[in-house]
């Protein structure tokens, strides 16, 4: 099993594997985070919606980014390890839609004080995530960087 990085830990990935609901991620997720150094941003942009036109492509342009911003020296949270099980939370009968993902999910992790920058993608305003980020960056206060 090849932990994401080493912040994670063997039963952080057993736990989002076995995690049932957004809220089992988001805990994980601000276990994750909490190991990191301070201060840690967060890249936000377009995965389901908008961008590069796809998921993939999408991805790869997250990745790269945050690839970017390490090497320049930041801490970075990485959201791509919980991408899988949030994309099948998003196929399950009992999921409500998008800000479904993002109030269970996200929120919690920039209401806890623990992501302090969000480094935003040139495409973010053609995410309805992103979008919805940018808000409540604006709305909690966290420091917004425009890449």
């Amino acid at each position: 099993m090849k932990l994401p990085n080493q912040y994670w830990t063997k039963k952080d990935i057993q736990d989002v594997k076995k995690a049932k609901s957004f809220g089992d991620l988001s805990v994980v997720a601000m276990r994750v985070v909490a190991r990191m150094p301070q201060p840690v941003g967060e890249v936000c942009g377009p995965i389901t919606s908008g961008g590069l036109g796809s998921r993939e492509k999408n991805l790869k342009a997250f990745n790269q980014a945050i690839d970017k911003l390490r090497k320049a020296g930041n801490c970075i949270f990485d959201q791509i390890p919980f991408e899988e099980k949030l994309y099948e939370f998003t196929q399950a009968k009992w999921y409500k839609g998008g800000l479904q993902l993002l109030s269970e999910f996200y929120l919690p992790i920039f209401k806890s004080g623990l992501i302090d920058t969000f480094y935003f993608m040139s495409l973010w305003h053609t995410s309805m995530g992103a979008k919805w980020e940018h808000d409540q960056a604006k709305a909690l206060g966290i420091r917004i960087v425009y890449l």
